[in-house]
């Protein structure tokens, strides 16, 4: 299934800009390095890429450097994720 997120913020500068509209898929294999959407209980719909896999978790960060989000800190079970960007409209 195909789902449309616009993206809110400069978390992931350079990759996505603040106003990009990108298309997920949750029908691909997701591995590291992938940039997923995801739902966080704290923050809700968020936008990452993956840092690390472990069993049924993982880990993200933001591609800005400049930045510092608090959801990186933690790890994130994978049934939260919406899907992979597969696409930058």
């Amino acid at each position: 299934m195909f789902h449309y997120f616009k993206i809110k913020g400069n978390s992931m500068l350079p990759s996505l800009e603040s106003g990009d509209l990108v298309m997920t898929s949750n029908l691909v294999e997701i591995k590291r390095n992938d940039i997923v959407v995801f739902n966080d209980a704290s923050y809700g719909i968020v936008v990452k890429r993956i840092s690390s896999l472990e069993e049924g978790y993982l880990k993200v960060k933001s591609d800005n450097l400049k930045t510092d989000s608090p959801v990186c800190a933690k790890l994130h079970s994978k049934e939260n994720i919406i899907g992979k960007v597969i696409s930058v409209l």
